[in-house]
């Protein structure tokens, strides 16, 4: 906001200035303020009497020293442009005094550091005469009136600070409703009401804040749908599904030798398409979750070690090994079960991609309040363009590479969603020596698990 409140400031005075350059670059060559030209005249009238008094009697030099001064002074002219008392010592000051006589109106002559003003009078015995006024200026300032006053530019400076505030306050709502929907929160709305809108029904501020809450209810009013739908669309593909086991069950039992390898094949895409069912229902289900359902705290390196032996089972299908390391006082405050299901779908995921006789290391250790699960694996990698889409749902990596592999990219598409619903991080990356390394951090720490806690609050 500090840069917004900079930018209308310095927009501000630019036009300001441009307008005084533009209006008042000469000011001395022009009396605007009427009061200046009122009190000119009223000091013409008297101190013009006093010097024809003074010419006229003789104490012409007398009477100069009271009103001149060095550089500034009152003079008196003849209507004929003759300097009767004291010289200004400008070349224009006859010519002036007698255009001035001439016309019968105020004249001014402006110079680089001083200003001539040339007024014509009557005295009361009915001689006419023309006083001169020089006013010398010291700095540039005075002379284009550049400078405004301390009021102006108090005044300046508020309405400033209150332009940028208005501005800015909507706008850094709007941010940060922007930033709470990128981060999945659809539920997020601005709330701003500016003071005016009730009378007015709003300017193109209040109308942009109720555009942005219109979005946000679209954009959620279609994920829900889009959840919803994919839910019960899994739940009405299970019940066929089982039909089909309980058929082909019954079709192996009665087939001959030949087809039961037909058979076989259909069982194994039936129970691919089973586990499909399970991982889609498991992420709509995340995807519907704001917090975990029953947290509690556990040991980490506990839930690793019970998955262990299953995942050690799947890698030897593929004579993959799996080393595991722990730290034991590392705790985590959540659900086990949603973070085991997140540490096993990226466990397959290593096993599946480093391939026959891959090597896979699970680590478990704290590190600054937080509690971190990394797997690393000898596989391929994955391209740097792609590791931030591996996350979204049904993506795989680099299909060209992995089209041998089998899975639908949910695996981690899942792990996200668990490890966000805990407050915690997930990142991927490549590892310098060759395959990937994906990285848990969650909120936890050394806690003693035989002892009360109190719960931690999941935003």
């Amino acid at each position: 906001m500090a840069r917004l409140l900079l930018k209308i400031f310095v927009a501000y005075w630019i036009a300001a200035g441009a307008i005084i350059l533009l209006f008042d670059l000469g000011p001395h060559r022009h009396m605007h303020n009427p009061q200046l030209a009122d009190a000119l005249d009223a000091s013409v009238a008297i101190n013009g009497s006093m010097l024809a008094a003074a010419y006229e009697s003789g104490g012409c030099a007398m009477a100069e020293k009271s009103v001149s001064g060095q550089q500034d002074g009152l003079y008196l002219a003849a209507t004929d442009g003759r300097l009767l008392c004291g010289d200004p010592k400008l070349a224009d000051a006859r010519s002036l005094a007698q255009t001035a006589a001439e016309r019968g109106k105020r004249m001014i002559a402006s110079h680089t550091r001083s200003q001539l003003i040339a007024v014509p009078f009557t005295t009361g015995s009915g001689i006419e005469y023309v006083v001169l006024l020089k006013n010398t200026y010291t700095t540039a300032v005075q002379i284009y009136g550049l400078l405004p006053g301390s009021t102006t530019i108090a005044i300046s400076c508020g309405v400033t600070l209150f332009l940028a505030l208005l501005m800015a306050l909507p706008i850094r709502r709007l941010r940060a409703a922007a930033g709470e929907i990128a981060m999945g929160r659809l539920n997020t709305r601005v709330r701003w009401d500016s003071p005016t809108s009730r009378f007015t029904g709003g300017d193109d501020i209040d109308q942009l804040c109720r555009d942005f809450n219109h979005m946000a209810e679209k954009l959620q009013s279609l994920a829900d749908a889009q959840r919803l739908l994919l839910c019960e669309v899994s739940h009405e593909l299970r019940s066929p599904l089982a039909r089909l086991g309980v058929a082909l069950s019954l079709a192996q039992s009665e087939s001959s030798l030949g087809m039961r390898e037909h058979l076989n094949r259909i069982a194994d895409e039936a129970a691919r398409l089973d586990h499909l069912i399970d991982q889609v229902l498991s992420l709509s289900r995340l995807d519907m979750l704001s917090r975990p359902e029953a947290p509690c705290w556990f040991s980490a390196s506990e839930l690793v070690a019970d998955a262990l032996p299953d995942l050690e089972f799947e890698a030897g299908q593929s004579d993959s090994h799996i080393e595991a390391s722990f730290d034991v006082d590392c705790h985590v405050y959540g659900d086990a079960e949603l973070l085991r299901m997140a540490i096993e779908n990226i466990v397959r995921n290593a096993i599946k991609y480093a391939g026959d006789g891959g090597f896979v290391h699970l680590q478990v250790h704290h590190s600054n309040d937080a509690c971190v699960f990394q797997v690393t694996d000898n596989g391929p990698g994955i391209p740097e363009h792609e590791l931030s889409l591996v996350l979204r749902p049904f993506y795989r990596a680099d299909r060209s590479r992995h089209w041998r592999q089998e899975g639908s990219g949910i695996g981690l598409a899942i792990a996200h969603r668990a490890v966000k619903l805990h407050g915690g991080t997930i990142s991927i990356s490549n590892r310098p020596q060759g395959g990937l390394r994906v990285e848990i951090q969650l909120p936890g720490g050394k806690q003693d698990v035989s002892s009360p806690h109190e719960a931690l609050a999941f935003q």
